[in-house]
């Protein structure tokens, strides 16, 4: 029946223009993406007074690293959340501009 229609729209609209062209485009080249650059790591420096240090090795008290786990994990949640709002803003056609929390209170 879907070449009947077929056969039929083909004899009353026939194809014009080299968009509607039955031979496909040449395809195109593929070249490989540009690896990335690297960035340097991110270094974090505790107060001076939560280094301790013992026999020429620096240790660092466990509730800075932890502190510092939880404000990370705080903050990847936000950005998820923001990028979240933003598509779903976007879907509607909205604007999003995400506003500093030091503005915003």
């Amino acid at each position: 029946m879907r070449s009947l229609l077929a056969a039929i729209l083909t004899v009353f609209l026939p194809a014009r223009g080299p968009h509607r062209s039955a031979e496909p485009p040449p395809p195109l080249p593929l070249t490989p993406c540009p690896p990335a650059p690297e960035l340097p790591p991110v270094i974090t420096c505790p107060h001076p007074a939560d280094i301790i240090t013992a026999d020429g090795m620096l240790l660092v008290r466990r509730y800075v690293v932890e502190w510092e786990r939880e404000r990370d994990e705080h903050d990847r949640r936000r950005l998820q959340r923001e990028r979240r709002r933003a598509a779903v803003l976007a879907t509607l056609g909205q604007d999003y501009v995400p506003v500093p929390w030091e503005v915003a209170a």
